[in-house]
């Protein structure tokens, strides 16, 4: 089920139920709260009212959230992707040390899923094979949560994550596009 944030207007009923247990969150989300992090706590620059930083973390103050790093979940694969895109981007600044001192307890705080190889490599498609480790890993801990029969929120950009998810009462897909960039 999407999150809209137009229907789904009782906190308690609409929301609370899917993230008590946890936000399965995406490379793509971290990232972007990496990239504004840095932007203003290190680069000094004021995010605007607009800034797609600035959005989400409106929206993690909406469902309750927000500076509650614990309440999301990451995967190996989701943590070296993350670790992979700050290393790429930012490790020739000057202040890199600065900047992983900044990140790292974000990531620290967050709970983490493991993902066992046998159950990853059941879901690469062979026929058409698309290895996104990431992305799997998602999929692997979304299902985790569903087959116990818990309720579990994604909050991703993915629009195959999303699809997949899309029609399943015990997921709360909270899609990055139509919920966060389009909130205000």
């Amino acid at each position: 089920m999407y999150l809209d944030l137009n229907v789904h207007t009782d906190y308690d009923k609409d929301i609370f139920p899917f993230i008590k247990n946890g936000i399965i969150i995406d490379t793509s989300i971290i990232d972007e709260i990496i990239n504004g992090l840095i932007s203003a706590r290190i680069s000094k620059k004021r995010p605007t009212e607009l800034s797609n930083y600035n959005k989400i973390l409106n929206f993690l103050e909406v469902i309750k959230v927000n500076n509650k790093w614990e309440k999301f979940f990451i995967t190996p694969h989701i943590l070296t992707e993350v670790c992979s895109h700050l290393h790429n981007k930012y490790d020739k600044w000057e202040n890199y040390k600065e900047i992983i001192k900044e990140v790292m307890p974000i990531m620290e705080n967050m709970k983490e899923n493991l993902v066992c190889k046998d159950d990853f490599m059941k879901r690469i498609d062979k026929e058409k094979p698309v290895i996104e480790a990431g992305d799997i890993s998602i999929f692997i801990t979304t299902d985790t949560f569903t087959n116990r029969k818990e309720k579990i929120a994604i909050l991703t950009g993915d629009s195959r994550l999303n699809r997949k998810y899309q029609d399943n009462p015990s997921v709360m897909v909270m899609d990055y596009q139509t919920v966060i960039l389009n909130m205000l």
